[in-house]
């Protein structure tokens, strides 16, 4: 076959492939930061996504996540997306001292690691500190996810699938990397320099801490972004973790984590002192740790978890 031809013949399939999953790279667009290369990819995305829509390219995709139980985890009109600020009001029960079933070797906790990229090597870590005779973890990362783009994936109906098919005892959720979009609230654009965006960020926390704890069922360790390199992100970093106190204080079950003022007084640092040792504990991003610094996140949430089960305490306290 000539080689124009074969060009021809690839960029009809390329074209082929891209109105079959319009829908992806649209959400792709969505999930990237602001800039040149999300205005690029999501000017391309969007005029496509509206032909395949329309020709009806979208329902063999459809089909195929159906068949194979893919939910969605996209809607309009969740609570995530709107609503009121009344879920940050101080609750009753969360004054209340709260206990949670204490683990067994007949009858272990299931602990279900979720969030950003960020939970997977946190949740690996954190396996191996866990006494594996009595706690049971599963670890499942949702890359470049936020709570700040529920358009590219909604984080209320994640949480309300994950629970209804898992029933875990305890959640940790490691979240806030992918955060630095703008928010609506009240019909108003808010950026992270915006008061109110602290104060929507919290509202979004609650509404996904209390489907996670499927309100004070079980506990939910929250753990929001550490310190950053970029002084732009380590800024929107320290208001997300000032958002997700002020939502844990409201939402029975929940626990917030602080791993930004804890790890090396506030300050970041590529290395860390691990066990005697310097380490490389950040990837070449200034955000996300290597797999061997994890260990000092995973630690944090140990000792929050061994405020819920006594088994921990002595370890805890090491």
């Amino acid at each position: 076959m000539p080689a124009g031809s074969v060009l021809g013949v690839i960029l009809i399939a390329l074209t082929v492939a891209a109105l079959f999953n319009s829908e992806a790279i649209v959400r792709a667009g969505e999930s990237m930061q602001p800039g040149h290369t999300r205005d690029i990819v999501l000017s391309v995305g969007r005029p496509l996504d509206d032909v395949a829509g329309a020709i009806g390219f979208h329902l063999p995709r459809k089909g195929f996540d159906l068949a194979f139980g893919q939910e969605g985890k996209t809607a309009e009109g969740t609570e995530l997306e709107q609503g009121s600020t009344a879920i940050l009001r101080a609750n009753r029960r969360k004054r209340r001292a709260q206990g949670f079933a204490q683990p067994t070797r007949q009858d272990e906790v299931n602990v279900f690691v979720t969030g950003d990229s960020q939970a997977q090597f946190v949740g690996e870590l954190l396996t191996d500190l866990l006494p594996s005779d009595l706690f049971d973890v599963s670890v499942v990362a949702r890359n470049a996810t936020g709570l700040t783009n529920p358009e590219f994936f909604n984080w209320e109906i994640n949480a309300k699938q994950e629970i209804a098919a898992r029933d875990p005892d305890a959640v940790v959720m490691v979240m806030g990397g992918n955060d630095g979009f703008n928010v609506l609230s009240n019909g108003q654009l808010y950026g992270p320099d915006d008061a109110q965006w602290q104060t929507e960020y919290a509202r979004r926390t609650a509404v996904v801490m209390r489907e996670l704890g499927s309100n004070g069922k079980r506990p939910v360790y929250w753990v929001p972004p550490p310190t950053a390199r970029d002084p732009k992100y380590n800024g929107i970093y320290g208001t997300q973790n000032k958002a997700v106190e002020q939502a844990a204080i409201a939402v029975p079950g929940a626990r917030y984590v602080d791993i930004y003022n804890t790890i090396n007084h506030g300050r970041y640092s590529d290395e860390l002192k691990i066990d005697g040792r310097r380490v490389l504990a950040r990837q070449a991003d200034g955000v996300h740790f290597s797999r061997e610094g994890a260990v000092v996140p995973a630690r944090l949430i140990f000792r929050a978890m061994a405020k819920d089960y006594k088994v921990l305490r002595a370890d805890a306290a090491d």
